[in-house]
């Protein structure tokens, strides 16, 4: 039984890899959210004694394989967004679903601080609307992710 609870997180998350890495027309790619770090913000939030560090730079490293770009940037980022999620999650998770949304807007700014310092390093500048646009669409789809995954866990018995 243990298995297949893990599976259902796994597959939450190689469905926001997919999603990830589903083709957009070029006008609408800078809005597109980062749908791991958003499945990982809710599991480490749901059930943070299972899901820590390791899933999110393993996660990383799948996201990084799957985009093409540098090898640890989206590790790093994820690993920065489950390392703060952890040390709040008992706070956050009395919050309302605005107040959520708020506070996932402001971990997926700190995870788009790191892409853009590695893209910054590496010589490749960076449009301002692409900074904020997909932590936006992050923080206007956060309770939609929130309500579907928990409805998830709790058909799957997952606590």
């Amino acid at each position: 039984m243990s298995q297949l609870r893990y599976f259902v997180i796994f597959l939450s998350l190689l469905t926001g890899l997919i999603l990830m890495i589903m083709p957009l027309p070029e006008t609408v790619q800078i809005y597109r959210p980062h749908w791991v770090a958003l499945m990982l913000i809710y599991w480490s939030m749901a059930i943070p004694e299972r899901i820590g560090l390791w899933f999110a730079f393993f996660s990383g490293i799948m996201v990084d394989v799957s985009q093409g770009t540098l090898l640890g940037q989206h590790t790093l980022a994820l690993i920065i967004i489950v390392y703060i999620n952890l040390n709040f999650y008992q706070r956050i998770r009395v919050m309302s679903l605005a107040q959520q949304a708020m506070y996932v807007f402001g971990l997926l700014v700190m995870g788009q601080v790191v892409i853009v310092w590695v893209e910054g390093i590496m010589g490749r500048p960076i449009p301002i609307l692409a900074f904020f646009a997909a932590p936006f669409v992050g923080m206007m789809i956060w309770p939609w992710i929130f309500v579907i995954l928990r409805d998830i866990r709790r058909k799957a018995r997952i606590n």
